[in-house]
């Protein structure tokens, strides 16, 4: 950790010394244009007194030497924002390892309350979303909640995730300007939808041999009828320039006015793509296949995508006094515009919606080299091809603090099915459940784990741990637990290996139909293709181990009472909790 925190605080300085001199550079620079704006007035008073060709070059040098520096001083002032939002990014990082809250969107909008992803608190202020993501394009965020809801199933896919995360990672300057690239472009969200649907719609101009002459005839014609006017000083000429010219960007109007709406203010969207993809095209994508693919990509798309942001920035200039008035009748600027429309859609609508998502895959790769790098003690885990398992040693969870964490093995597989799990309340029965559902997440998107070591079998995961009534639909508590329980057997039922996580269920009846109805899903359990971590504070369950003792092992998070006070130890271990809290802290409290 310290060391991460040196390597931040380099970049942090590192970046403030380059603002401080292009900070320099841009005081200069305004000295500069204020300078050759001065020599441009002086050399326009002597051209006023005194006609000389060494003042007309004059003034032509100071022109150009104003230009120039304003020019510069563009340039010098976008590098100037992209070094802010490196500070930004590296700010970020640096507070995350002090303990501050993530600055990136927490997800919170993917949770739907529908999934494991809701049990395990993997979207929401603080979640494992919030402390991973990096993403800042609306595809990005997407991109990274979809491979956390929907994992990668296949041992080989998880490999080849493994390793573009790995060799991407060892790029951290590279993700550093890809991620504040992505910063330095940033828009409102803008849905692309209607764009992807546009690009099935017919070219009309494409398709018509009249907009195709006249597209290059009329402006000829009109450059003949301008000179005319000067020369013959036929003033009602202009008239005919402009009948002529409004008359055919009239016919073609609404045509032109729906695909305008759909791609007008799209410039600093498209922008913000097109930078993204030509900065990550920089990678050293090495033999790793998924660098190599997306890289390829990139390669293909930025040039494509930059070229619609520029016709989308003409789009929205047409309304400009000057070209509505004298460029769009005598040239046929909306004529040219929706020519360079069609053939950019023509040449590109195969493509786009995948350039589109692989902006999305990018930014996950960014948020997963985030991470990667800011866990260098975090272990890559071992996918199996095998019979369903995992077996993990000092397994933490990688949202709690490092000197709180307290870390536990667990070992599961083979004939052994189902872990039951006994402890009493605080005793870290739910926080195991969901430690070892995270980490069954990250190592199934490809990421590092929070243990000594871990190997699985990849798994679709299920889980009952959060219940909710709803109002809305009239759902009581219990009757929500029941659907949930339903749809975890459903779901098993459909897959070849799933991992099970459930925690104390049936709490809506009497006990002795909270026993038989839990044995019964148990039992249900165990005769399916999964693995199941079973928490429950019923004891009585147990005795279970000893009806299916290859299926069932009984383990316990046991507190204890020393001192008069209660003491967790946080560690699991085999056998069934004896000691029970909830009657001493009643008594210490003095309920009872």
């Amino acid at each position: 950790m310290a060391e991460l925190e040196i390597y931040y605080t380099q970049k942090l300085e590192a970046t403030e010394q380059v603002l401080k001199k292009i900070k320099n550079k841009l005081a200069f620079g305004s000295a500069g244009r204020l300078l050759f704006f001065a020599l441009i007035v002086y050399s326009v008073y002597h051209l006023f007194h005194e006609f000389q060709i060494e003042w007309v070059l004059f003034f032509i040098a100071a022109v150009a030497g104003f230009l120039g520096l304003i020019s510069w001083y563009v340039n010098t002032k976008n590098q100037e924002k992209y070094q802010l939002q490196l500070h930004y990014l590296f700010q970020n990082e640096l507070g995350q390892l002090q303990g501050a809250i993530n600055l990136f969107d927490d997800g919170k909008l993917f949770d739907d309350g529908a999934g494991f992803w809701s049990d395990l608190d993997l979207f929401g202020k603080g979640s494992l979303y919030h402390s991973i993501n990096r993403t800042v394009t609306e595809y990005g965020r997407s991109a990274l909640a979809d491979q956390f809801k929907f994992n990668l199933l296949d041992h080989h896919s998880i490999k080849e995730q493994q390793a573009a995360n790995k060799k991407y990672a060892t790029q951290m300057p590279l993700v550093e300007s890809v991620v504040a690239t992505a910063l330095l472009y940033k828009t409102e969200y803008e849905s692309f939808d209607s764009l992807f649907s546009w690009l099935n719609s017919p070219n009309h101009l494409q398709q018509s041999s009249w907009a195709k002459m006249i597209r290059y005839v009329l402006p000829v014609i009109n450059l003949i009828l301008i000179v005319l006017v000067f020369v013959l000083g036929n003033n009602a000429l202009l008239g005919v320039i402009f009948i002529l010219g409004w008359s055919q960007i009239g016919f073609y109007a609404k045509y032109f006015q729906s695909d305008f709406n759909l791609l007008g203010k799209k410039e600093s969207i498209l922008k913000q793509y097109a930078q993204i993809l030509n900065e990550f095209e920089k990678i050293d994508a090495g033999d790793i296949s998924i660098l190599q693919t997306y890289q390829r990509t990139a390669s293909q798309a930025h040039n494509a995508i930059d070229d619609l942001s520029k016709i989308s920035s003409r789009i929205d200039q047409r309304l400009n006094l000057f070209l509505i008035t004298i460029v769009n009748p005598v040239f046929l600027y909306d004529i040219q515009n929706m020519f360079a429309l069609e053939s950019w859609k023509i040449k590109h609508q195969k493509n786009l919606q995948e350039w589109i998502q692989l902006v999305g895959e990018i930014e996950k790769l960014n948020s997963y080299a985030f991470y990667s790098f800011n866990h260098p003690t975090y272990v890559y885990p071992e996918p199996v091809d095998a019979i369903m398992q995992i077996h993990a040693t000092a397994l933490s969870h990688p949202l709690i603090d490092k000197e709180k964490s307290i870390p536990n093995d667990i070992s599961i597989g083979g004939t052994e099915k189902l872990l039951h799990i006994t402890g009493s309340n605080m005793s870290g029965k739910t926080t195991f459940l969901r430690t070892v559902g995270v980490n069954l997440i990250l190592a199934q998107v490809g990421l590092p784990v929070a243990a000594r070591s871990f190997i699985f079998s990849p798994m679709q995961i299920f889980s009952s741990i959060r219940i909710s009534d709803s109002l809305q639909e009239s759902t009581s508590y219990f009757m929500a637990e029941l659907k949930k329980l339903s749809a975890i057997k459903t779901g098993v039922q459909k897959r070849t290996a799933s991992l099970v996580l459930i925690d104390e269920i049936l709490r809506g009846t009497n006990s002795e139909d909270k026993y038989f109805g839990s044995a019964q899903f148990v039992k249900e359990m165990i005769a399916l293709n999964c693995i199941t971590l079973f928490a429950t504070h019923d004891l009585k369950l147990s005795e279970l181990a000893t009806e299916f003792p290859d299926s069932i092992s009984n383990y316990c998070f046991e507190s204890i009472i020393e001192n008069n006070e209660l003491i967790f130890g946080y560690k699991i271990q085999r056998g069934v909790a004896k000691n029970r809290n909830a009657s001493f802290l009643m008594k210490k409290m003095g309920i009872i």
